[in-house]
C-alpha cells in the first residue's frame, strides 16, 4: 500500500502533503511564489511557476517520507482565477487570479445583463477576479489574446495538464466562475451565450471524487514516483478545507480566520440568499452544496495593527503579546468598537469602498483595548455571515474554527460567545491539502465514505463553550456594530482605491 498526496495550489504558495493509509500525516512541504502587479489593480501569476514549485514540493515530500509508492493524488486550489491556453495547452497570458480588480466595469455589465440569472443559475453575485469578469475583460481589451484561447482553466487544473492529462475541471471549483449552473452542476450554456463565450473553450466537468487519469510513465520517472498514482479531480480550496476539517453535512459550520475570514455551511440542496450577500457553490461531495460568507480583512486586521500601528519593524510586537494584553481587557473592549473594513467588505455589504474604523476611543484606552476590539470586530463581521446563513433556514449546531485565528484561546472564547455556539478546533495541519488527499483516498476506494475518512484523519480538540457572563455584553455590542456601519458608511470614499 502506498501513500496519498494532496496538492493545494494557494494564492501565495503551493503545499503538498503525504498521508499514509491510516490517514496519518507523514510529511508536508510548501514553496512560495509571488503575485505580480504590473498595473494598479492587476493580480497575475505565471502558471509555469506554479508547476515548478509544485514539482519541487512533491519531490521534497517524497524525499522526506522515503516512500515512492503513490496510490492517489488529489488537487485543491485558489478559486475564481483564469488560465488561458492555446492549441498546445500553453498559457497565452499570465493567469488572472482572484484578487485582480481590473474587471470592475465588466462586473457591472454582467450584473446588469444577467439580473436574476445570477441567483437562479449561478447562485452568487459577480465580483472582480471571478473568471466570468476576467475573461470578458480579456475579450474586450485584449482581442488578439482572446482569439488565441482554445481552453480556459481554473488555477489548480493547469497542474493536471502538466501531469499529462487533457484539460478538465470539477463542479466544486467551476461553480466559482459565475459561468456555471450550480443546480445542474455543469456549465451554463445560457450564461455563456449571453456573454458571447464559445462553449468549446470550457473543459469537461467531473465531480471532485472522479478519477480522471493516472500519471504517465514519463511524469512518474521525472518525479521519482511508483505505483498507480491515480489522479482525482479535486476541488476548490474552500471545499477541500471543509473536507479536511470534517465539515460535510448540514448543521456543521466551518469558520476560518486567516488573512480573510470565511464561513462555510454545507447544505443538501442549493439554497441561495435572495439578496446575494453570500455565495452558494457546489461542494466536493456529490449532491451537496455550501453557502459561503466572506469578510475580507480578518487576521489581516490584526497583522496591520501589529506592524503599522506598533512600528512595523522586525522587532515589533508578537501576536502572542497582543493576545496577552487583549486578554487583560474586559469583554466589550472598554467601549472601543472596531469595524474591520480596511480593504472593503464582501459579506454582507458588498461594498469595496468600506473602510475600517475605531470608534469610542478615550485617553484611558490602552493597546490591549484596541487589540481586543479588533478580535471582537472580526468576530462580529463573521457573525454577519452566520446570521444570513441562519436566515436561510440553516441551523448550525457547532462550529469548527480553523486558520491562524483559531490558535488564540481568547479569539475562540470571543467567537463562541458572539455566536452562542460551542467552538471546536482541529489538531490537524495543512487541512486544505489534507482534504485534497482525502478526496483521493475516497475516490480510489481506500475509504468507503467521507465520514470514514474524517474519522481516520481529523482529530478534534475539546470544545470552547460560550462564556455566559459575556453573552449579554456581546448581544449589545453586535447591535452597535450593525448600527455603526450604517452611521459611518456615508463617510466612506465614493470610489474604491
Amino acid at each position: 500500500m502506498g501513500i496519498f498526496l494532496g496538492i493545494d495550489l494557494g494564492t501565495q504558495s503551493v503545499k503538498v502533503v503525504a498521508l499514509e493509509e491510516t490517514g496519518k500525516l507523514l510529511a508536508s512541504s510548501g514553496n512560495d511564489y509571488p503575485i505580480d502587479t504590473p498595473r494598479t489593480g492587476f493580480a497575475e501569476q505565471d502558471p509555469e511557476t506554479w508547476w515548478k514549485q509544485t514539482v519541487k514540493s512533491c519531490q521534497q515530500v517524497l524525499q522526506s517520507t522515503g516512500i515512492r509508492e503513490v496510490d492517489g493524488i488529489g488537487f485543491s486550489g485558489q478559486m475564481h482565477g483564469l488560465v488561458m491556453l492555446d492549441e498546445n495547452d500553453s498559457p497565452v497570458y499570465p493567469a488572472i487570479i482572484w484578487p485582480d480588480q481590473r474587471s470592475y466595469a465588466e462586473v457591472e455589465y454582467i450584473r446588469s445583463i444577467l439580473g436574476e440569472t445570477l441567483a437562479d443559475v449561478c447562485g452568487s453575485d459577480i465580483a472582480t477576479g471571478f473568471m466570468a469578469a476576467s475573461l470578458l475583460w480579456v475579450k474586450k481589451n485584449l482581442p488578439d489574446i482572446f482569439y488565441r484561447i482554445r481552453k480556459v482553466l481554473l488555477p489548480k487544473d493547469y497542474l493536471k495538464v502538466k501531469f499529462g492529462l487533457e484539460p478538465s475541471t470539477d463542479a466544486a471549483d467551476a461553480s466559482g466562475t459565475l459561468l456555471f449552473d450550480i443546480r445542474k452542476r455543469t456549465w451554463s450554456y445560457e450564461v455563456l451565450s449571453v456573454l458571447g463565450f464559445d462553449e468549446r473553450i470550457f473543459p469537461p466537468v467531473s465531480e471532485s471524487t472522479d478519477i480522471i487519469g493516472c500519471l504517465s510513465a514519463k511524469t512518474k520517472e521525472s518525479l521519482g514516483i511508483r505505483g498507480k498514482a491515480e489522479l482525482v479531480a479535486g476541488g476548490a480550496d474552500q471545499t477541500c478545507s471543509a473536507v479536511g476539517n470534517g465539515i460535510l453535512e448540514k448543521g456543521e459550520l466551518l469558520i476560518t480566520i486567516g488573512t480573510g475570514g470565511q464561513v462555510v455551511a454545507p447544505v443538501d440542496q442549493p439554497i441561495v440568499d435572495p439578496e446575494l450577500r453570500t455565495h452558494t457553490f457546489c461542494h466536493a461531495l456529490p449532491n451537496t452544496w455550501y453557502v459561503l460568507g466572506a469578510t475580507l480583512c480578518a487576521g489581516l486586521s490584526m497583522n496591520w495593527f501589529r506592524t503599522v500601528v506598533t512600528g512595523g519593524s522586525k522587532d515589533c510586537l508578537t501576536f502572542n503579546t497582543l493576545g496577552v494584553e487583549a486578554a487583560q481587557v474586559e469583554a466589550g473592549s472598554g467601549g472601543v468598537l472596531f469595524l474591520p473594513y480596511l480593504i472593503g467588505e464582501r459579506t454582507p455589504h458588498k461594498n469595496p469602498t468600506a473602510r475600517g474604523s475605531f470608534l469610542n476611543l478615550h485617553l484611558t484606552h490602552k493597546r490591549g483595548h484596541l487589540a481586543r476590539s479588533i478580535m471582537e470586530g472580526v468576530a462580529m463581521a463573521v457573525k454577519d455571515s452566520v446570521e444570513i446563513i441562519r436566515s436561510l433556514g440553516i441551523s448550525p449546531q457547532h462550529v469548527l474554527f480553523a486558520g491562524g485565528g483559531a490558535k488564540s484561546v481568547l479569539w475562540r472564547n470571543i467567537l463562541a460567545s458572539f455566536l452562542q455556539l460551542p467552538v471546536v478546533t482541529s489538531g490537524a495541519r495543512e487541512e486544505t491539502a489534507s482534504g485534497a488527499a482525502m478526496l483521493s483516498m475516497v475516490a480510489t476506494g481506500h475509504f468507503s465514505s467521507f465520514r470514514e475518512a474524517v474519522q481516520a484523519v481529523v482529530n478534534l480538540d475539546p470544545p470552547t463553550l460560550p462564556k455566559k457572563e459575556w453573552i449579554d455584553i456581546y448581544e449589545e455590542r453586535y447591535l452597535l456594530f450593525q448600527n455603526a456601519y450604517k452611521q459611518v458608511s456615508p463617510l466612506f470614499p465614493q470610489e474604491s482605491g
